[in-house]
């Protein structure tokens, strides 16, 4: 009866999956704002990657909370500190992208930010929720599929006894053939729909009944992520 906890408090334990979706991890650096000059950031964002332990990463729409700790006086009376929207940006330019928690901040549904006083030691916490299935192991690629978007398919899965395999070329044939017949479809329902004079975000909206639960990202929002692109044409014929 409490096999499910202990697997999602083993996975979360080991760092390979979070806990029924939720992921939460408090920061020992003081915030730095977007407004601060580059090396700053770059040296901010390297920091909070030495610090992120997670072996996974989350594929879908998640929301964010973060909980800045900085000294009031400062944040009042001093040009020290940056407003919340830079601390937001900054923060979440460190945590997309390979050796990241998301892919894009595009899957960010929902974010909540705020600062609590302290007198000193400034930090922040992040805390992410997002559905319980909705992550891969971080060795992943995307794919380029029939609808120009890529998507994430994973070298490793997780197994029922907490063991994490590679992916069998059979698998990942089964995994981008769906993909590809799901994306194909809803391209070719799209298209239907605007030749019989259906408004175009009409037409987004009902071929959405038929698309893949996995979140697709134009290429304009991953091509600096840091994961490998795999072009449809380089792919497709490797599975037919």
């Amino acid at each position: 009866m409490d096999e499910p906890f202990e697997i999602e408090e083993c996975g979360d334990a080991d760092k390979i999956k979070p806990m029924f979706g939720t992921w939460s991890q408090k920061f020992e650096l003081e915030p730095v704002s977007y407004s601060n000059q580059g090396p700053a950031r770059a040296t901010f964002k390297q920091a909070v990657r030495d610090q992120l332990k997670n072996k996974f990463v989350f594929v879908c729409e998640v929301q964010l909370v973060i909980r800045l700790y900085l000294d009031e006086q400062k944040v009042l009376e001093t040009p020290r500190y940056g407003d919340l929207d830079n601390y937001a940006k900054q923060i979440l330019d460190s945590i997309k992208g390979h050796g990241g928690l998301f892919i894009d901040d595009c899957q960010v549904q929902h974010l909540d930010i705020s600062w609590i006083d302290v007198p000193y030691g400034a930090h922040f916490d992040l805390e992410i929720n997002s559905s319980p299935d909705d992550w891969l192991h971080k060795s992943l690629k995307l794919y380029e599929m029939p609808d120009s978007l890529y998507y994430p398919i994973p070298n490793q899965i997780l197994m029922q006894d907490g063991r994490l395999t590679e992916v069998t070329d059979e698998v990942f044939s089964l995994m981008a053939k769906a993909l590809a017949k799901m994306t194909e479809t809803k391209r070719h329902i799209r298209h239907q729909l605007r030749l019989g004079g259906m408004p175009q975000f009409r037409a987004y909206q009902y071929a959405k009944h038929y698309s893949p639960i996995l979140m697709g990202f134009h290429r304009s929002r991953v091509e600096d992520s840091g994961y490998e692109l795999i072009r449809q044409t380089s792919w497709i014929n490797l599975i037919r």
